[in-house]
């Protein structure tokens, strides 16, 4: 039996908890009422300095009962554990003694309040609760009625300022309902309350001071915080650009027994050229081809010619001359491999090597 109880106590602590760790401060507007008990202390009320209470007293000492007491607020969450609000309350509660005799005709204060009020919450404690701590300040009206000794009646009401000391916890029913236990400390400067004294209108001073307890319900309209945009790391920098590949090898083509470099064959050498200076290119080799038609020795000279013709291109293109070697090899190195005495144009060339 005593095994099941714990295992029961541990469910509730369990869930309250995992209920206050899921709670988050929202942000918005809320109310709160509350309900509870208020402890009046004993007050020293002081007539004037030139007047004397029968007795050959000069001050009055009261007591009070029990008394009840209730509140209403409304205000705003920001979200980061703070909030702030306006509040209305009010307390009465009985006399129970006065100097100089009882009450016959008995006697009470009452007060209320208008406090605007300064509270944090404290979300990231782990606790099954959520503790609150604040203050407030603002105006308390105080009521004295049917006060009646043997020697006084007292009869009134003053506004004067007042402040409260707060301090609580609350437990998150759901995600906007809060229900809570506050403590509240409440004072005032001193007030004035109205007396007649063996026949004779007289002015009291005293301070009002009390403790309270309030049981709390506050509902919440509010949203969570919006969560903070995700943090995106920068892209890595992308790797520097290849360079385009310079082409390297270019074939000029001529006419059958011709060594002139045609239209065609000057945009293929502008092409080479501009090779060169894109890719800092300083060794150019150029080879002379003919085809397999006429003798050797004459091909030979053909293929010299060819070369140095388009060499003579690529200077004029802009590319120094010391730069470009010339050779002709005559009808060896087809392109086309043929029998002798065949006229192939592709074998009819110039190529140019870029190194």
């Amino acid at each position: 039996m005593m095994n099941k109880r714990l295992c029961v106590l541990g469910a509730v602590l369990l869930c309250s908890v995992s209920s206050a760790a899921m709670a988050q401060q929202l942000t918005g507007p809320y109310i709160t009422g509350g309900i509870g008990a208020t402890f009046p202390l004993p007050i020293q009320s002081k007539g004037p300095s030139n007047q004397v209470l029968p007795n050959n007293q000069s001050s009055t000492s009261v007591t009070y009962d029990t008394g009840i007491a209730s509140s209403l607020a409304g205000g705003w969450e920001f979200g980061n554990g703070f909030r702030a609000e306006l509040q209305f309350g009010t307390s009465n509660a009985d006399m129970n003694h006065v100097d100089h005799g009882a009450l016959p005709k008995g006697g009470h204060v009452q007060t209320y309040d208008f406090f605007g009020n300064v509270l944090y919450d404290f979300y990231d404690l782990g606790l099954p609760v959520i503790p609150h701590v604040g203050g407030g300040i603002g105006e308390l009206l105080i009521r004295n009625n049917g006060v009646v000794t043997p020697d006084a009646q007292v009869n009134g009401h003053s506004s004067v300022f007042g402040y409260q000391a707060i301090i609580g916890a609350e437990y998150p029913i759901t995600e906007n309902l809060k229900l809570g236990l506050d403590y509240r400390f409440i004072g005032s400067e001193d007030t004035d309350i109205n007396e007649t004294i063996a026949g004779q209108a007289a002015v009291a001073h005293y301070k009002y001071y009390s403790h309270n307890i309030f049981l709390t319900l506050r509902v919440e309209f509010g949203e969570p915080p919006a969560a903070p945009a995700p943090v995106v790391a920068a892209p890595p920098p992308a790797p520097p650009a290849k360079a385009p590949e310079v082409q390297r090898a270019f074939q000029v083509f001529f006419d059958f027994n011709k060594s002139d470099v045609t239209g065609a064959g000057a945009k293929v050498i502008q092409q080479a050229a501009d090779s060169v200076k894109a890719g800092n290119l300083t060794q150019i080799n150029v080879t002379g081809h003919t085809d397999t038609v006429g003798s050797a020795k004459y091909n030979q000279a053909l293929s010299e010619k060819r070369a140095a013709a388009v060499k003579a291109q690529l200077v004029a293109d802009g590319v120094p001359a010391g730069e470009i070697a010339t050779v002709g090899v005559g009808k060896t190195g087809l392109l086309v491999p043929t029998a002798d005495g065949v006229r192939e144009p592709q074998n009819r060339r110039a190529e140019i090597v870029l190194q």
